[in-house]
């Protein structure tokens, strides 16, 4: 039950609370790490605390009595004056909740509450004060993601429950910014310039779309009340090679700077990354074995208090980069990889008003992606079982957009049969994709060096795609009491280039059973829609290939195949879609659902255990056809499983000092012909029949663990150790066809090992500047871990793994002002 308490008597001075604990959630119940509370009563002195990262802030020994609370924290409106009584007993609970600038600001005092969210879709929330000085030293949002349960980083591109980025949404302040032509999340923005990053393996809520996988949601920070300035790895990092200095390795200096512009008006935010950085492979013999990047990242964003009602909050971000060298390894050394360059930037423009009760938010953004893959030269490229050669086959020019309007009204608490919060959105959405890819011949060659086959290419046909998204959601979180809570909502989506009607319901439930308020039981149920990317709808346009093959004698077998590029329909029936059996007409769609227990042990201590279940249905995928004529079939035919079971602990301590440990089991398996493979930046040069097997990403056994520790001296100890079963690999023969079942238990790569750790201190210069030194290490057990295997059968090397990042040491500093 909610409440205000009016101020009382004061008891008498004998009568005392053992411990006062504030919670600071916002107005959806997500905590609020970082909220300055003060408490005071009477001729008693204030008491000072901040809200650690579970939105959490203690007192200890209070005299019963009138006692009054206030709060602050950026981007907030301050909690002032607000009385609460403590009438005595060990321990005494009470809610602060924050509302931002444009809705009312309300104090919920309740005698005996849950001690965490009471959703039924919770967020694993990674924030960038926990994260960010970690021996791997993220400096964007994709870098974090992999410290979350269940995401791992594969051939450089996250994995969400075993499959790629294109099956998963990724949102920046609700605006969706993955990249409309092949689904992928890109180049995301700085982590110095965000709040909290909030990955959702089972988000039962509406207002999320565009996703079969999971959903990446982050909420960029507002320019502080008082300026401040960081510069991070301001010098460059040189390359040692026996004692010499063989150049630079990497330079990464990063700007953060923050403040208002005008005082409690206008707040001004800026984080500015640059990138030059030669990545090695171990598997290659230096120097030919690096890849060369250089990147610019800015995010700006300004917040504008228009009144205690309106904010106004644009932002700019902009990310271009150049790779020459894409992946080196041993298999495909530098002349065989592709060059890729992009030129990217999302401009967005909201609104949040304050209406009645409730708030208003408009958003307007727009967002360009243009990308050019290209090779290292004009030769054939050849495929040999011990290693390629010649140059990467494709070449492609591409530019796409999206501009996106969204509005989402939050009417505010209604009070009936409990308490309900409401949530409405529609969005418009107009994407466009433009642009040719060419393809040169490939060879297959024996070990000997003869000819085995040959794959020519059409002329590729330049492609101009546009299409249109509508969507609306109503969603609320219902809370029948403070035990228990209902979230029940619905999402209808109409994509116009696919002739698709997608109605997905979803719901959840959460459960306080016992009166200590310290365990809930979560669940749900939920349909999902992927979104299509633009990519798919230009396979027409695509190089058609003509397959010829050799014998052993040199000379053609059989007639040369043309395999004729055929845009199939959506797939099997299903009620909640509409338009599934026009060519194209594509919707793939999953059904997940979820149960979690998450329970507080102590104040310091509190773990999480959760079972995961998704199927999905209607994906894409490239099916080889050979009954009545040649031809690569794209059609909505694709199923996969994923399955995971989690445990996590998080131990918690005084001055942000925390260790994190998750065990996960899952496992992935689908359709392996997924289209991403063939229709993304770095088309595959083979096309395999569709196989149904475990997922390149399948991870039976994940063991991750980093936090912080203080040290005497004011030194900082960040450990991080992963332990995880090997990836699955898949067997192929001479001509490239798979052999046996590929990437089954019995072809992975070894356990996978890494000790990592950093050791840092800060030195105060003057009142002005400080340094930060650090030194960190990685893989300080010196494991063998894997980077490539010989898995071709008429590799004379056949089934050994190579390839190791040995122990290695390095050292950094960064200037705070």
């Amino acid at each position: 039950m909610l409440f205000l308490l009016a101020p009382g008597a004061v008891f008498a001075q004998n009568c005392t609370t053992a411990k006062l604990r504030i919670v600071a959630q916002d107005s959806s119940g997500n905590v609020l790490p970082g909220v300055a509370v003060s408490i005071e009563g009477g001729s008693r002195s204030a008491a000072v605390s901040v809200t650690n990262t579970q939105g959490i802030a203690e007192f200890d020994n209070l005299n019963c009595g009138v006692w009054t609370v206030n709060g602050a924290k950026d981007g907030f409106r301050d909690v002032r004056g607000n009385q609460f009584q403590i009438t005595g007993g060990p321990n005494a609970q009470l809610d602060l909740i924050l509302t931002p600038l444009v809705m009312h600001q309300k104090v919920d005092v309740r005698d005996t509450a849950p001690l965490v969210s009471q959703t039924s879709s919770p967020t694993e929330q990674l924030h960038p004060n926990e994260v960010k000085d970690l021996p791997f030293r993220p400096v964007t949002v994709s870098d974090a993601l992999p410290l979350a349960p269940g995401v791992t980083r594969q051939d450089d591109e996250i994995k969400i429950g075993g499959v790629g980025e294109h099956r998963s949404a990724f949102v920046v302040n609700q605006v969706d910014v993955t990249d409309p032509a092949t689904g992928r999340f890109g180049q995301t923005i700085p982590i110095d310039s965000v709040e909290t990053v909030a990955v959702l393996n089972t988000p039962f809520l509406a207002q999320y779309g565009n996703f079969t996988s999971g959903v990446v949601a982050v909420e960029t920070r507002r320019g502080g009340d008082s300026w401040h300035a960081e510069l991070n790895d301001p010098l460059p990092d040189f390359r040692w090679r026996s004692w010499h200095m063989r150049g630079i390795r990497d330079s990464t200096p990063r700007v953060l700077s923050s403040g208002p512009l005008i005082r409690q008006r206008l707040f001004f935010i800026s984080a500015l990354q640059y990138g030059l950085v030669k990545k090695s492979e171990r598997t290659l013999g230096f120097p030919f074995n690096e890849s060369k990047q250089e990147s610019v990242n800015s995010f700006s964003q300004l917040d504008y208090v228009a009144s205690e009602r309106q904010l106004l909050t644009a932002s700019f971000h902009l990310s271009p980069q150049h790779t020459n060298f894409i992946n080196p390894e041993y298999f495909n050394p530098q002349p065989v990889t592709p060059s890729y360059a992009q030129h990217n930037y999302v401009a967005t423009l909201s609104d949040h008003l304050g209406v009645g009760q409730g708030t208003l938010s408009s958003t307007i953004s727009i967002q360009r992606f243009d990308a050019n893959i290209g090779a290292q030269g004009n030769q054939e490229m050849v495929l040999t079982p011990v290693g390629n050669r010649g140059n990467y086959f494709s070449r492609q020019i591409r530019e796409a957009g999206r501009d996106q309007w969204l509005e989402v009204w939050s009417p505010g608490q209604i009070e009936r049969a409990g308490r309900h919060e409401l949530k409405f959105g529609a969005s418009l959405t107009y994407l466009d994709n433009s642009g040719q890819v060419t393809n040169r011949p490939i060879d297959i060659l024996d070990t000997t060096g003869q000819l085995l086959r040959r794959i020519d290419f059409t002329s590729g046909q330049p492609f101009r795609l546009t299409d249109s998204e509508a969507a609306a959601f109503a969603q609320d979180h219902w809370t029948v009491s403070p035990r228990l809570a209902f979230d029940v909502g619905g999402r209808v989506v109409r994509q116009n280039i696919a002739r698709t009607v997608r109605m997905a319901p979803r719901t959840g439930i959460s459960w306080v059973p016992f009166s200590s308020g310290r365990t809930v039981i979560r669940g749900g149920f939920g349909i999902f829609f992927d979104r299509v990317p633009l990519s798919v709808y230009t396979f027409a346009s695509m190089p058609q290939r003509i397959v010829t093959t050799y014998g052993p004698d040199g000379g053609i077998v059989g007639d040369p195949v043309t395999d004729v590029n055929v845009l199939g329909a959506g797939g099997t029936n299903y009620d909640l879609v509409r338009g599934l059996h026009a060519p194209g007409g594509f919707a793939p769609h999953a059904g997940t659902w979820n149960i979690q227990v998450e329970q507080r042990v102590s104040r310091l201590f509190k773990i999480r255990a959760a079972y995961t279940d998704s199927r999905s249905t209607g994906l894409v995928v490239l099916e080889p056809q050979t009954v009545e004529t040649d031809q690569l079939l794209l059609r909505g035919g694709g199923r996969s499983i994923y399955r995971q079971a989690e445990i996590t602990g998080r131990f918690e301590w005084k001055d942000g000092q925390q260790l994190f440990l998750t065990y996960t089991r899952g496992r992935a398996q689908g359709s392996l012909n997924d289209f991403s493979g063939f229709l993304g930046n770095f088309p595959s040069p083979l096309i395999r029949p569709s196989v149904y097997s475990h997922l390149p990403a399948d991870l039976p056994n994940r063991v991750l663990a980093w936090g912080r520790v203080n040290l005497p001296q004011g030194v900082q100890f960040l450990p991080m150790i992963e332990f995880r079963s090997g990836f699955p690999y898949a067997r192929v023969n001479a001509i490239g066809d798979y052999v046996g079942t590929p990437y089954g238990d019995g072809a992975r790569f070894p356990n996978y090992l890494a000790v990592d750790s950093r050791i840092l201190k800060d030195v105060k210069v003057n009142t002005k500047y400080t340094l930060r030194f650090s030194m960190s290490g990685f893989n300080l057990t010196n494991h063998f871990n894997a980077l490539s295997v010989h898995a071709n059968t008429a590799d004379p090397q056949y089934g050994i793994f190579f390839g190791n990042y040995h122990l290695r040491y390095r050292a950094d500093f960064d200037v705070l002002f």
